[in-house]
């Protein structure tokens, strides 16, 4: 699937992130296909808890980017090495990252978690 280009484009729009927010954006992304076409677009593990969720695949997925730790104000995040790498994804997929990515970047992290685990299509995920 895309679950490698998804995340280099994230990192690439947002110029870095942690990965609570790659996580949570992804959860996003995925219920926003199962919400208009009854499936999720990638192939993400969501392991659900009362409070939130983790992936083990998206560590994975960010550990196979050539990434680079940096430290921030807010504290650590990972963030392309190569800002100017093409990422070849379908502009429906980067229609809806960034549509996501203006809906929560004002949202705090209670606020974005909370989107997630409230949705109707959290436990679809």
């Amino acid at each position: 699937m895309y679950e490698k280009e998804i995340v280099a484009y994230m990192l690439k729009e947002c110029g870095g992130l942690h990965p609570y927010y790659v996580s949570r954006i992804a959860a996003l992304l995925d219920m926003e296909f199962l919400k208009e076409k009854g499936k999720k677009l990638t192939e993400f593990d969501y392991q659900k808890m009362q409070y939130g969720f983790y992936s083990t695949k998206i560590p994975e997925v960010i550990n196979s980017l050539n990434v680079e730790k940096v430290e921030g104000e807010n504290g650590k995040y990972m963030k392309l090495k190569d800002e100017n790498m093409e990422i070849d994804l379908p502009g429906e997929i980067k229609s809806k990252i960034n549509k996501i990515l203006d809906e929560i970047c004002d949202l705090s992290d209670d606020d974005i978690n909370r989107k997630v685990i409230e949705s109707p299509y959290y436990e679809k995920l």
